[in-house]
């Protein structure tokens, strides 16, 4: 039977999401990525708030670079993963939450120094409203770091017809955004957040070799990540549950 969701499909391979990251080329250029991404923007007085934290991952990394971070996260077995994590690593500045991004004034009424996403934006299903949502738990002058799949990657045009034929890979039946870099850059525009910097990674085989030597990664990589700040102007008050 099939998982009726995103989260649903992420807590059926939950127990084998962490072994990834040691033994699958792309989830370690992931985590290549990613880590030298937060190792150049962390403070150790930093509040980080790992939203869709997964196993943990990045939220234990995070936590040895900041102050304290909060992981976030809908399925309630990544979570129960973490928290074990955390018990036996003895790691005392990270909490978890069982949550979905769209009930964050449920269960958080403060503001972020920086706030991940990593590969989740692209399953919600009203993603303007949860940038604006999102840029709300932002301190002034704070972080927004994120991945999205990449809309020109030449792979990424030939996913919806792929899957419509062979249902492979399983997770694209949960994708509901792709955009450019550009369109997002847009977009974040509106909630007052000018992008740093970006990179594309993800390699298409063979594709990716020949165009990222000739400075054409964005017509091959898969996933692209960027670094936003909040500016003064766009700071505003936490939701809360009325």
């Amino acid at each position: 039977m099939p998982e009726s969701d995103a989260i649903e499909f992420h807590t059926k391979i939950a127990t084998d999401f962490d072994s990834k990251y040691a033994c699958n080329q792309k989830f370690m250029e992931r985590y290549t990525v990613w880590t030298r991404i937060i190792d150049k923007h962390s403070n150790s007085n930093f509040r980080v708030l790992d939203l869709g934290c997964g196993t943990g991952i990045f939220t234990f990394y995070l936590a040895e670079r900041n102050g304290s971070v909060i992981g976030l996260d809908g399925s309630n077995e990544m979570i129960k993963i973490c928290q074990s994590k955390r018990e036996h690593a003895g790691v005392h500045n990270v909490d978890f939450i069982t949550c979905n991004i769209s009930s964050l004034a449920n269960a958080l009424n403060e503001k972020f120094d920086m706030i991940i996403c990593s590969s989740v934006l692209e399953y919600l299903d009203d993603f303007h409203k949860s940038l604006n949502l999102i840029s709300s738990y932002i301190k002034q002058n704070g972080l927004f770091i994120f991945s999205m799949p990449n809309k020109l990657s030449l792979y990424r045009r030939i996913g919806p017809v792929a899957f419509k034929i062979i249902r492979r890979p399983k997770h694209y039946g949960y994708v509901r955004n792709i955009y450019t870099l550009k369109e997002i850059e847009t977009m974040l525009k509106e909630f007052s957040l000018d992008v740093l910097e970006s990179t594309y990674y993800a390699e298409t085989p063979f594709l990716s070799t020949i165009l990222r030597n000739i400075g054409f990664s964005r017509y091959s990589d898969n996933l692209f990540i960027a670094v936003a700040r909040l500016s003064s102007c766009g700071s505003r008050s936490v939701p809360t549950n009325a």
